[in-house]
């Protein structure tokens, strides 16, 4: 696998899954129908169509979340912050960006599983790139989707997934745990 940094924290993993584990992906979701993506905040999932007007599934896959963690752990940062890397969270969640849509700047929130394992980091991979628009930006760098290439980066840096002009965009993300103490 060929890791690029960009910097802050953010790397991609090129050739992270194949063309025919995408496609398997992309058909399961597909089967599995999207809903309309809400907006977390701190009066509860909300749909604001302004800022996010994608489609999503989640789910939680705990055999794929060790099977994929196993596969990236080589190039994950082994420690953030004075934690461990400890795996992948369990919960998927299915992107699916039709064209017009998009989810404007935002950072990624933290899963606590507990007072000593959280998420740090968003795990993202392209399932496709046969489509027009739909980069992830963040202030000095724009990611252009490339199909099985991984995009990691900290949950607290501002981005955005840009508006898709053409065609139809799947991600497929997860979290990066790690365990540490808050004291």
């Amino acid at each position: 696998m060929n890791v690029n940094r960009l910097g802050a924290g953010v790397f991609t993993i090129e050739g992270f899954l194949t063309p025919a584990e995408c496609a398997q992906f992309i058909a399961d979701s597909e089967t599995l129908g999207y809903e309309e993506a809400s907006v977390r905040t701190d009066d509860g999932e909300r749909l604001y169509k302004d800022a996010r007007n994608n489609d999503r599934i989640i789910l939680d896959r705990r055999e794929l979340a060790s099977s994929l963690y196993q596969r990236a752990k080589p190039v994950l940062p082994a420690e953030v912050k004075g934690w461990v890397v400890s795996g992948f969270n369990e919960r998927f969640r299915y992107y699916r960006y039709e064209k017009q849509q998009q989810f404007v700047w935002h950072q990624d929130g933290t899963v606590r599983i507990s007072e000593t394992e959280e998420s740090l980091l968003t795990f993202m991979i392209y399932l496709n790139d046969e489509f027009e628009g739909g980069s992830t930006d963040f202030g000095w760098e724009s990611v252009r989707p490339v199909q099985g290439m991984a995009l990691v980066f900290p949950h607290r840096l501002r981005h955005q997934g840009s508006v898709v002009t053409g065609g139809v965009k799947y991600v497929l993300r997860t979290d990066v745990m790690y365990t540490g103490n808050n004291a």
